[in-house]
């Protein structure tokens, strides 16, 4: 076994670009990334003592996808070869996988759950939580389209709103850490099914059992989100705040270009500007009136004045101020002062709830 790296100091010599990858692994296997994976795999993939082991082909593929100096499986064969490659990773060139092995590992890997490897990104959500110690969390939710037109096999691909043969697997992220993924076919909407309010209800769950029972949590999302019975089970089961965009239908636009100047307020960032009104609307379908938030755009990030026909219009559904538990865990962490409830809209101001 080749020597470990035990000293890091200044050289004159020039360093490649593969120079810090020997230090990124070391980290890894420091605050134990390869040791969660393990155990949380390990039972799911057939042992043998010859061959290369699962921790190995854990450290290989993490090193072949942060180098990228050749994405293509072959690049295994070349590496493979190359005796600075394998000092690097801090082993010998024969312990270094060929494209066979590889293959043969994510082959095995095809039959474990998609629950397994939630679990290891609920842990190294968990183990970042604890660290910074955040007084709110703030979610994102999204869906991203993997575009597979290319390969020569696409078993269970569907074709993605975005015309592309692929998936669309379900994200949850908290700032730049993806903390929970659920994989699914590439006709799948937004909101498709129950993923959505299955997979918040049980991010939500860990963080209240492993993080903090009282931490506010706010949930941010697109207009594809914007969905009744996920609301009614933030507002009244989570007791979670939500951020949801929604759809500018007509009789919206109708009242608020009657309102005159004087009901809206402004907000700036840098040298953006935003004009905003907000009240209470429903869709036709729900069952009570909820926050809603109309901006505008009247200048952009560059301080220069949007024309009308150019302002981008948005309308924003939100429960924060009108969800009194949830509301007092924001107040009790310091979080923005809250508004008063808004007067309701008139009932004629409904609209048929969106079909996905």
């Amino acid at each position: 076994m080749a020597n470990k790296i035990t000293k890091i100091s200044i050289t004159n010599d020039k360093i490649s670009g593969r120079g810090g990858l020997s230090l990124f692994l070391r980290y890894v296997k420091q605050i134990g990334l390869y040791r969660l994976i393990s155990g949380a795999i390990s039972s799911r993939v057939s042992k043998s003592k010859k061959g290369l082991q699962l921790q190995e082909f854990v450290k290989q593929i993490m090193a072949f996808f942060i180098d990228g100096t050749n994405m293509a499986i072959s690049g295994f064969d070349q590496s493979k070869n190359d005796e600075g490659y394998a000092a690097l990773l801090e082993c010998d060139r024969d312990g270094l996988a060929s494209s066979h092995q590889i293959k043969r590992y994510f082959i095995k890997l095809s039959w474990i759950p998609n629950l397994i490897f939630n679990k290891i990104l609920h842990e190294l959500f968990l183990w970042r939580l604890h660290i910074a110690r955040p007084r709110i969390i703030e979610l994102g939710v999204d869906t991203m389209v993997l575009d597979n037109d290319g390969a020569r096999r696409r078993e269970g691909s569907e074709t993605t709103y975005k015309r592309k043969k692929g998936f669309q697997p379900l994200h949850i992220c908290w700032g730049p850490f993806l903390i929970d993924a659920w994989f699914r076919k590439g006709s799948a909407h937004s909101n498709h099914g129950t993923d959505y309010p299955d997979r918040i209800r049980s991010v939500v769950e860990l963080i209240r059992k492993r993080y903090d029972q009282n931490v506010p949590i706010v949930l941010c999302a697109d207009s594809g989100f914007a969905d009744q019975k996920a609301y009614k089970l933030f507002e009244n089961e989570l007791a979670v705040h939500y951020i949801t965009t929604g759809k500018l239908y007509g009789d919206v636009k109708e009242y608020v270009g009657a309102l005159p100047q004087q009901a809206f307020g402004e907000i700036s960032k840098n040298k953006a500007l935003w004009h905003y009104v907000e009240f209470a609307g429903r869709l036709k379908s729900w069952k009570k009136f909820r926050r809603c938030i109309f901006t505008r755009l009247q200048r952009d990030e560059t301080g220069q004045y949007v024309m009308d026909f150019g302002k981008p219009d948005s309308i924003i559904y939100t429960n924060i101020g009108n969800c009194p538990k949830a509301d007092a865990r924001l107040k009790a962490a310091g979080g923005h002062d809250i508004t008063l409830r808004p007067k309701p809209l008139s009932k004629s101001l409904t609209k048929e709830e969106p079909t996905n």
